[in-house]
């Protein structure tokens, strides 16, 4: 039975493999919840002892602990974390080894892309009507950023609301989900998107990745969702997203995988106003990784505050 990678490693290995925000690098320990499980964390910081403390307490007639045998270490760190819907936390692909040799991970089920995306768009209308419980944490000229606790993992979700000063459809054309389309121009936590499958005219899985960031605390992270578009009678039109597992995307060893949960863009259209458009947004992601909380309380903001200031620059250069 294979044991958990960093009890078969020296503590500098270790803390290389399941802390990369801490050693500076961005690979991770397969089934690594991040910021979840106590246990882990524990065992993956260097100053919480030394690699041959923690192999000996392992070893005294429990050579592999429950939370770090294949399959039960990623039941505790969803448990934990809350985030498993159809995948193990930390996902590898399947038939990848874990920890190192001796177990297989099971192969993901098959998901519903298009069930999950119009769950995703409903409980986007559901954010939209209900405004209580938003708390205000940044104001620009151009967003007011307020959160609140989220009720899909244990995190925080960010709502963003601003006018932008131009038509609904050049707001579109900037922040619409398509290969090869404006955002990873003018998006500075957009690196690279990418279409994996199409499943039909609106829906499909995309692929996301992001540079360091935050000072380059934040390692380089990649996200991939199941994204929806949809056109309401009124002309708004909605982008919503949730995080899923796809063949074609196992972990990549230069990225930390990140998890989106219900989020989505609202262009709204203002009557009497063609050139102006209210952009109503909900964020709500697990960085995954291990980042000190403080770290991501400000990162958010910051990074949505960032995300309308730099779509005005780029709907006016739009126009120009």
């Amino acid at each position: 039975m294979a044991p958990c990678c960093f009890e078969s490693r020296s503590a500098v290995s270790a803390r290389r493999l399941c802390c990369p925000e801490a050693a500076g690098g961005a690979a991770r320990c397969p089934g690594e919840p991040g910021r979840g499980h106590p246990r882990l964390r524990a065992g993956c910081m260097a100053d919480r002892g030394s690699a041959t403390m923690r192999r000996g307490k392992a070893n005294q007639g429990n050579p592999s602990p429950p939370w770090c045998r294949p399959g039960r270490r990623e039941a505790a760190a969803a448990q934990v974390r809350g985030r498993c819907r159809h995948r193990p936390t930390g996902a590898v692909r399947p038939g990848a080894l874990i920890g190192g040799g001796g177990a297989a991970a099971p192969p993901c089920p098959a998901m519903d892309y298009a069930g999950l995306a119009e769950e995703a768009a409903e409980k986007m209308g559901l954010y939209r009507r209900d405004p209580g419980g938003w708390r205000g944490c940044r104001r620009t000229s151009e967003v007011s950023v307020s959160w609140r606790p989220s009720a899909e993992f244990a995190g925080n979700a960010y709502r963003g609301e601003g006018i932008v000063p131009a038509s609904p459809q050049d707001v579109w054309e900037c922040i619409k989900p398509v290969a090869g389309g404006a955002r990873t121009k003018w998006d500075q936590n957009v690196k690279d998107f990418e279409v994996v499958e199409a499943i039909s005219d609106t829906v499909s899985v995309c692929r996301t990745t992001t540079p360091s960031a935050f000072m380059k605390i934040i390692s380089p992270r990649e996200f991939v969702d199941v994204v929806l578009i949809k056109q309401y009678e009124d002309g708004t039109m909605l982008s919503a997203a949730t995080n899923v597992e796809h063949p074609l995307c196992p972990p990549q060893p230069n990225f930390v995988r990140g998890f989106n949960y219900p989020c989505g863009c609202f262009c709204i259209p203002l009557p009497g106003e063609p050139d102006r458009t209210q952009l109503l947004s909900f964020f709500q992601t697990d960085l995954g990784g291990y980042l000190p909380q403080t770290v991501v309380d400000s990162f958010f903001p910051a990074s949505i505050a960032a995300f309308y200031s730099n779509l005005t620059k780029a709907v006016k250069a739009l126009k120009a």
